[in-house]
């Protein structure tokens, strides 16, 4: 196996304590592992599942040529499982290593399961390298947990949003050329499906 894989043994090798067989480990790849016991988190999770968790798309930005798109938020998810697993003794907890998510679902036993995936920043209009990062994350993690937990954050073609592009705010110092384009007979149509405006920007070129 690869890196994980040693790390953790490496861990253990550390650790005096004796094995239990629910810290025993099965690895099924280098990128998804879980505890040789399932005996208790499985029923748990049986037990979350049957619960009625509604995940909604709570919210919108524009895109490319006037149009928005709607997606769940890390903070919807989260906040509509976490009670809900707690409930059952479960907790899902996610760890930043290096260049990959870990996502974890332990049970109060000890029992877990987990997964890794590896995460590239989001390419995106007026983002700096940090915001990149940060939304490429941010993405990542949220569709982490909704599939370890087997659960649909999105109604349709959410895949759709990795590659989304969001319009660019307008620059102060192009506001007197675009309201001069308007008086000539510009479209304030054209430029709202251009960029993102200010209340502020959308009075000055309006205004007479």
């Amino acid at each position: 196996m690869g890196q994980s894989k040693r790390l953790f043994e490496e861990q253990q090798q550390d650790t005096a304590a004796e094995s239990t067989s629910s810290q025993e480990v099965i690895w099924h790849t280098d990128s998804l592992w879980q505890s040789k016991s399932q005996a208790k988190l499985l029923p748990a999770l049986l037990r979350f599942h049957q619960k009625d968790i509604r995940i909604v798309k709570d919210r919108t930005v524009p895109v490319g040529g006037g149009k928005t798109r709607s997606y769940t938020t890390l903070d919807e998810i989260i906040a509509k499982v976490k009670p809900a697993l707690a409930e059952q003794g479960l907790i899902i907890h996610q760890h930043l290593a290096g260049a990959e998510v870990i996502t974890m679902l332990v049970h109060i036993s000890g029992e877990f399961m987990a997964s890794k995936v590896g995460f590239t920043p989001m390419n995106g209009t007026n983002v700096n390298n940090l915001q990149a990062a940060g939304g490429g994350l941010t993405y990542l993690k949220r569709y982490a947990i909704s599939a370890l937990l087997n659960i649909n954050s999105d109604e349709d073609d959410d895949a759709a949003s990795a590659e989304m592009s969001v319009l660019p705010t307008l620059p102060d110092t192009k506001l007197p050329e675009i309201k001069k384009w308007l008086n000539n007979g510009g479209s304030m149509v054209q430029i709202r499906a251009k960029y993102q405006l200010t209340a502020l920007q959308i009075k000055y070129l309006t205004e007479d």
